[in-house]
């Protein structure tokens, strides 16, 4: 490409206005005063010239390159093609007329999980037996349908040289190298090298970056995912007005409610066209039984409502570069979009409002110590940890020790909420190895992190992560501690012993039957999985779900009413609607988790911008994993094939399968509720109880006859089943989903379902018939207060009554697990009893749990259909 055609294309594109926005733009609220924390302002270049050793200067060279970045700079590797596509995007819909190109594409989608061959095969099976049909000579060979969908979409994968051993890639400072600074492994293939005499060079191992752009176009190509795109948008309109009517904001449910992306919209930054995203980094475990040995970052679109949002390196660096410039190029530039719902070109700003990681990853992001450094804190908040004397692991003590304070571990008290420091000028200045060793250790930071290079309105930090394997390493007592400490003293450590171990493990494998299927995976046996295969969800179950009732009674009271206060904080925390009670309360119970409540209130709930996402992605890739060799290689052409593959959904929404609606024989009640399958052929007289029930339900008018349905589906996407089916199958193949909450009088009561059925009742004012909608079921007694007041509310403990009632089906909440136990209460009673668990973020159950059709017997009855 010529200089000359380069600044042709940029004058072309840069000559093209926005066109006026039909709605009211960001910016004009100025009555509002929103308080929100403000990008770090940080002169770049001054604090580059000041590096001195060489690791801090790599790091500066990723970082200007970042601040600096263009499209058309050698490290985006976009050919002319690419590039005109990026700046001046197709403005019609896609749309594919040929039937034969359709169905191949169709065909393609529908074998994602099939192989080649299988694809091959129904191609040719659908030539043969079709010959002479329209268009059957355009059925597309696999090669052909995957350079179509490439052709339609323009996602096209980046790839550049990295080291055969992981340490680096080859992109910024290392580009012009030939072997591993770190290693000193060749660069190239050794076999071809020699082969051809050293002229053909060929890298010996490659990673691939799948550019953003292109796919952030795709998604306005379509009328449909265009005005989808509109949703923070107009989420964010109906908060400024609220905030101008009231003031306030009474509950916080959506990213868009948090101050610091509000603020950014009042100071006009982000404008009602741009586009919002989040960044999160991952270790994924690719072989069963070691640890995490790749990385993987996905890209999250925050302009789509959070329903569809949820779709081992020594230099990450040099890997995260090539995305990042990306990223920093079309920030630069800006990306042209043409948006089909509305038919105008714009060009887009975009910001990264978040970029999350674990605890592993942190480092990478934000270039500070790990946890366990003097400076530990994720937010920087300038709290000091404590060591040990002669130990170089730091804790984040609060209180100063009254006995004994080693150097540096001496000061005084800590409020936790004390302001963050600012010393990263200090560390880059570090004139040798060893002075930077210790400013490391004095200022809790690494290195200069990365996303410096990205333009200070563009992007708002937060980090999470998890606490459960602490809170193990302590009941298990395996943390690391000095020679001098007598393990015995350490009575919080209840689960060292094998045998209470083992219990504990195994009382957390019988609970799992009696989780509902809508909690996801239930946690295994914590003590035989915990150190090879123990997942996220897995430990926030436990965790937060199951270990204050597992514990109580085990755990020293002390410690045990200490952890449940972490535990309520955090369960209120979790929800996807968070109230300013909540905030309170949680603040109350806990001064634990003070940032998290600081930050909901910053960036709205911790649930939006969780590593599910991330976790989920990682797992789906995984499954499409069908062959042990080049493992690598294949999740980077997954990864490839689903950004083409989604890009092209969006363009072309029909190729998708339709959304799953209600299965068939199904009755939808209104509301979110319905109906489901099974359901007995034959009306059938209520008897015993359950006919008293129902007469007491309807009064003065006479018993119907019924039918009986096994299940309900409610509103938030959980499906309540019933006693009459889900005990025909062993507990132990059971996830018990019968168990619901519901209101009662206007209480909030827990019931196991018999059955649903439909009452037909005659209304003798109209002389007309109608139904009502019922179940049938048998209530918990209320849960004992004494325990639920000393557990703050989460060891929720019930007894099954022999009391039998009627109740809408409207009336019931959600689905709950009631868990089996025998605990001895604070009045000294033991008795068998059930124990409540509520799905965390219950509100977000609708985003995970499709709706479709389960045979939920073990065999066909003949009066059931």
């Amino acid at each position: 490409m010529s200089t000359r055609s380069v600044g042709r294309r940029k004058r072309a594109r840069a000559s093209k206005s926005e066109p006026p926005d039909p709605e009211q733009p960001f910016g004009f609220e100025s009555d509002i005063d929103m308080h929100h924390r403000q990008p770090p302002n940080i002169n770049i270049e001054a604090l580059a010239e000041i590096a001195i050793l060489p690791k801090i200067k790599d790091t500066f060279t990723f970082i200007l390159a970042l601040k600096n970045a263009s499209s058309e700079d050698p490290v985006a590797r976009m050919n002319d093609e690419a590039l005109e596509r990026l700046w001046n995007p197709p403005h019609v819909p896609l749309e594919i007329n040929n039937l034969g190109i359709r169905h191949s594409i169709s065909m393609y989608l529908a074998l994602e999980h099939a192989s080649q061959d299988a694809y091959n095969h129904i191609c040719r099976s659908t030539m043969r037996n079709f010959a002479g049909a329209a268009a059957v000579a355009d059925v597309q060979s696999f090669y052909n349908v995957e350079k179509l969908i490439s052709t339609y979409t323009g996602v096209e994968p980046i790839e550049h040289d990295m080291c055969s051993e992981s340490c680096i890639a080859f992109t910024g400072p290392y580009s012009t190298l030939d072997q591993c600074p770190m290693c000193g492994t060749s660069r190239w293939n050794q076999a071809r090298l020699q082969a051809s005499n050293g002229r053909t060079r060929v890298a010996a191992q490659k990673f691939v970056t799948i550019p953003l752009g292109p796919q952030l176009q795709a998604m306005y190509r379509h009328p449909d995912s265009a005005r989808d795109m509109r949703y923070l948008h107009e989420q964010t309109q109906k908060i400024l007005a609220q905030l101008r009517e009231t003031q306030m904001i009474p509950v916080i449910d959506d990213i868009a409610m948090g101050q610091d992306y509000l603020g950014t919209v009042l100071d006009g930054h982000i404008k009602p066209n741009d586009v919002v995203l989040m960044v999160s980094l991952d270790g994924a475990q690719l072989y069963e039984s070691k640890q995490s040995d790749c990385w993987v970052y996905i890209w999250i679109i925050i302009n789509l409502s959070p329903d569809k949002h949820y779709h081992k390196i020594h230099n990450i660096n040099s890997f995260l570069f090539v995305g990042m410039h990306h990223l920093a190029a079309i920030q630069n530039e800006g990306l042209t979009i043409w948006d089909a719902s509305r038919d105008i070109t714009f060009i887009s700003n975009i910001h990264l409002l978040f970029t999350t990681t674990d605890g592993p990853g942190l480092v990478y992001w934000d270039g500070m110590v790990g946890h366990s450094g003097r400076n530990g804190c994720r937010m920087y908040c300038g709290v000091l940890g404590r060591r040990k004397t002669c130990s170089t692991q730091y804790y984040p003590v609060l209180l100063k020790p009254l006995d004994r304070c080693t150097h540096g571990s001496d000061h005084t008290s800590i409020n936790v909420t004390q302001i963050p420091l600012e010393n990263l000028c200090r560390l880059v200045a570090a004139p040798n190895q060893r002075q930077l060793d210790l400013k490391k250790t004095e200022t809790g930071l690494t290195k200069p992190p990365l996303i410096l290079g990205l333009s200070p309105s563009h992007y708002v930090m937060h980090l999470a992560g998890n606490i459960s394997d602490l809170l193990l390493a302590l009941w298990c007592g395996t943390l690391d501690c000095g020679v001098t400490d007598d393990l015995e003293m350490w009575d919080w450590a209840i689960l060292q012993d094998d045998e209470t171990w083992a219990a504990h493990g195994k009382a957390v494998e019988m609970a799992g039957p009696y989780l509902p299927g809508s909690f996801d995976c239930k946690p295994r046996n914590i003590m035989e999985k915990l150190n090879t295969s123990y997942k996220t969800w897995e430990f926030q179950l436990y965790t937060f779900g199951l270990a204050p009732a597992l514990l109580y009674g085990t755990l020293p009271d002390k410690y045990w009413v200490n952890y449940c206060q972490l535990v309520h904080a955090f369960r209120l925390m979790c929800q996807h609607r968070i109230t300013s009670e909540d905030l309170q309360m949680a603040h109350v119970v806990s001064c634990m988790i003070n940032h998290i409540i600081s930050e909901t209130i910053q960036k709205g709930p911790p649930i939006c911008y969780a590593q599910c996402p991330m976790e989920r992605t990682i797992g789906n890739l995984g499954q499409e994993l069908c062959q042990p060799s080049r493992p690598y290689a294949n999740i980077s052409r997954e990864g490839v094939h689903w950004c083409k593959v989604n890009s092209l959904l969006s363009m072309i929404p029909e190729l998708d399968e339709p959304p799953v609606g209600l299965p068939e024989g199904a009755i939808d009640l209104g509301e979110g509720f319905a109906l489901l399958w099974k359901r007995d052929k034959k009306s059938q007289n209520a008897a015993g109880a359950h006919a008293h029930a129902i007469t007491t339900f309807l009064g003065d008018c006479p018993l119907p006859h019924i039918k009986r349905w096994a299940r309900l589906c409610l509103p938030n996407g959980q499906i309540a089943r019933s006693a009459w089916r889900e005990t025909l199958r062993p507990i132990e193949q059971t996830c018990m989903s019968r168990n619901v909450k519901l209101k009662l009088s206007g209480q909030i009561r827990f019931a196991e379902v018999f059955y649903f059925t439909r009452l037909a009742v005659e209304d003798e004012d109209q002389n007309d018939w109608h139904f009502i909608d019922v179940t049938v079921v048998q209530l918990y007694s209320p849960p004992d207060h004494a325990l639920l007041k000393c557990s703050f509310q989460t060891v929720v403990s019930c007894m099954q009554l022999d009391e039998i009632a009627v109740v809408n089906v409207k009336s019931i909440l959600s689905v709950i697990a009631l868990v089996p136990h025998t605990p001895t209460l604070p009045d000294g009673t033991m008795e068998d009893r059930f124990f409540m668990l509520e799905k965390p973020g219950l509100d977000i159950s609708k985003l995970m749990i499709p709706l479709e059709e389960e045979d939920d017997d073990l065999e066909v009855e003949a009066d059931v259909e």
